[in-house]
């Protein structure tokens, strides 16, 4: 008898949803028992409720509702969670972004088991790469391969500090007022900010081409 795999599915589309698990579930070799999330509170409150016999394997989309305490912020954020808080669990992001900078920034921060373009998942590579992953290696779909191969070492990695100062000027935060919600000196957030610029290739302007810049790219 096949062991029973525990998955959890984050995405807000349900639809996407339901092509992910009609995928495993009408698959023969795998035996899954699948549960779903579509934002990020609800998927942290099945992680942790789930924390005795953590799951086996975690889909994570990248843009999904932030939670309402504003400490995970994407699929991102919340793959960074999985990793130090069950270090077991694999995981497979699927993803409709196709930037370098968006792709390598996942990559180097959270390493996922897998990692699929949507547009180029079928049920057939879904699977595939499901059964990849569980037996310990990683699987990655061709465009991410083709995207990455010349470029994953060329982009500067934007970190948790980062994106956070990136989702509070989103909401309207000051930059002299950030220092109430990121916890470092104004100098330190002034001196990412220019970081930021810099990686998103900015040479003029100020915070909304930074924010617009930042939503092209999948940041927000």
């Amino acid at each position: 008898m096949k062991s029973l795999l525990s998955v959890l599915m984050v995405d807000d589309h349900p639809m996407i949803l339901e092509g992910y698990k009609n995928a495993l579930l009408q698959n023969k070799q795998i035996n899954a028992e699948i549960n779903t999330a579509n934002n990020c509170n609800s998927a942290i409150n099945k992680l942790e409720t789930s924390a005795a016999a953590p799951f086996n394997l975690v889909f994570l989309d990248i843009k999904i509702p932030p939670c309402s305490d504003g400490k995970i912020l994407s699929g991102e954020d919340l793959g960074l969670f999985i990793r130090e808080h069950f270090p077991r669990t694999k995981i497979i992001i699927l993803t409709m972004f196709s930037e370098h900078i968006r792709l390598s920034n996942i990559l180097k921060n959270v390493n996922p088991n897998g990692f699929l373009i949507k547009s180029d998942v079928t049920p057939k590579e879904l699977v595939n790469a499901v059964k990849v992953v569980m037996k310990g290696g990683n699987y990655y779909s061709e465009t991410i391969h083709e995207l990455l191969e010349q470029q994953r070492n060329q982009h500067p990695v934007l970190d948790d500090f980062d994106r956070k100062i990136l989702y509070h000027l989103s909401q309207g935060t000051k930059t002299r007022h950030l220092v109430d919600y990121v916890h470092l000196s104004l100098g330190a957030i002034e001196k990412r900010k220019r970081k930021i610029k810099e990686a998103f290739g900015i040479t003029h302007g100020g915070d909304r081409e930074i924010l617009d810049k930042a939503k092209e790219l999948g940041f927000l």
